[in-house]
């Protein structure tokens, strides 16, 4: 919507209270009390002055607008007068000439105020009730806002509103327990999630004993499992169920079809080597060892178990041409850029199979580079390959590994010594109890000695008293 056309509201974005209105709009009318729960809490209302524009013909705001009160004008490019709209008619039922790109200008007659609903999560909730699968789900669904905050997470958020059709008509719904493994670490991948309801942790093997690294935990709206899908490489963390909940699933086959295609856009190395000229950055993402080996120049590597952390230090102004030695990496970087707003390519096949050997511009460590003395900080090759800073990321996150072993050693050790003080307590607790045992049965026979005593002395007692007599 244009924003010098629109006057503000009176408040800011104030909740609408006539219930029985908005219900009987087109189409909130046919979702389903879940659905029109969810909408209702996301729907704003707006007051508009007369003679201001709702919007401008040619906006693209993705957003339905009813009139609830006041009496609205259409007008054409040509200025002409081309329809006239009231509230509580009829045709006030359904959006505004709710065509995007917008066909024509409306604006206010009198004071008016309209109710503003977001389209896609509108039509998402049709689409989800509408369909077999979603009429099956709708009288379980506990977690109302999950649809809004799976729309706003990083995975689909630039997804078009066709393709969020059809992902939402491909999920499949399970329902897991708390203690279900969801995804292991070195496992395939097979499923791409989505937490509909319930929590997950998020744990990575960090040595040969077993021991499992917290990383995060996941909430309804949540989603998962998508790198080894688009690297096509195995689980690199397991995921577990911390409550009972249910999991939206995504085949990998339909996951590749829906999201990998919109966030993964392959180049040949012409191509790639153009927008290099035109400003564009190679990006490596291997191991800090291998792009110290064998790169192209001016390019920056940024390991591909860096990336999340590290892609907030690049440009957004910038394209990146992402490589790696077989695209496998370069794929799942290029997804999670992308997912940061990005632009991003991936070099098709890999610098193993699309750059030629001896082709200028591929610097390969030499004996006099490896005993050249690096810039500090530097992260680029140019000419003689210099070491780049991640060497140091690495050896910090080895460090960080090292101090964690050692703090999980020594929580061992603790653990034994409070096992052996526990099972010195045992020991005394059972020799308390044996104790306790014989002390009981003196007791109890005390207790009858003390009985035939009091016994005796009542019939010894009673024969003096017949005696006396």
């Amino acid at each position: 919507m244009a924003g010098n056309h629109m006057k503000a509201p009176n408040s800011q974005d104030k909740k609408f209270s006539g219930q029985e209105i908005l219900r009987d709009l087109i189409p909130l009318n046919s979702l389903t009390e879940s659905s029109y729960k969810e909408i209702i809490s996301s729907l704003t209302i707006e007051d508009i002055s007369a003679g201001c524009h709702l919007f401008s013909e040619e906006d693209r705001d993705t957003r339905s607008i009813y009139l609830l009160d006041g009496v609205v004008n259409f007008i054409d490019s040509s200025g002409k007068v081309t329809g006239t709209i009231s509230a509580g008619t009829d045709p006030a039922r359904s959006p505004l000439a709710n065509q995007q790109p917008r066909l024509v200008t409306a604006r206010a007659i009198t004071k008016s105020v309209i109710a503003c609903i977001d389209s896609t999560l509108l039509d998402v909730l049709l689409t989800l009730d509408q369909s077999a699968e979603g009429k099956a789900k709708q009288g379980t669904r506990a977690s109302e806002n999950w649809i809004t905050q799976m729309l706003q997470s990083e995975a689909l958020i630039k997804l078009p509103p066709p393709d969020i059709q059809r992902l939402l008509l491909k999920l499949e719904s399970v329902n897991v327990k708390a203690g279900d493994v969801i995804i292991r670490q070195g496992d395939e991948g097979d499923y791409f999630y989505i937490i509909r309801e319930g929590k997950c942790a998020v744990t990575r093997l960090a040595s040969g004993e077993g021991w499992d690294i917290p990383l995060a935990e996941l909430c309804p709206g949540d989603c998962f499992g998508e790198e080894a899908l688009v690297s096509e490489v195995k689980r690199n963390a397991t995921i577990s169920m911390v409550t009972d909940g249910t999991l939206m699933r995504l085949s990998k086959k339909n996951f590749v079809a829906l999201l990998k295609k919109n966030r993964v856009h392959y180049v040949n190395y012409e191509l790639a080597t153009a927008a290099v000229k035109q400003g564009g950055i190679w990006l490596d993402v291997r191991l800090a060892d291998e792009f110290s080996r064998h790169s192209i120049d001016n390019s920056i590597n940024v390991p591909l178990f860096m990336v999340r952390d590290r892609a907030h230090g690049l440009d957004p102004e910038k394209k990146y041409i992402i490589c790696c030695d077989t695209g496998r990496r370069s794929a799942a970087a290029a997804f999670l850029l992308s997912q940061r707003g990005l632009e991003v390519c991936v070099l098709e096949g890999g610098m193993n199979n699309s750059i030629p050997t001896d082709l200028p511009g591929i610097t390969t460590e030499t004996p006099d580079a490896a005993n050249t003395k690096p810039d500090k900080g530097t992260t680029a090759t140019s000419g003689t390959r210099k070491p780049a800073e991640n060497n140091k990321n690495t050896a910090g996150y080895m460090a960080k590994l090292k101090t964690l072993q050692k703090e999980r050693d020594a929580a061992k050790e603790e653990n034994r010594a409070i096992r052996s003080q526990l099972a010195e307590l045992q020991k005394e607790m059972s020799a308390l109890q044996a104790s306790m045992v014989g002390y009981m049965s003196k007791s109890m026979q005390l207790d009858a000695a003390f009985q035939d005593d009091k016994q005796a002395r009542a019939a010894l007692s009673d024969l003096i008293n017949k005696l006396a007599d």
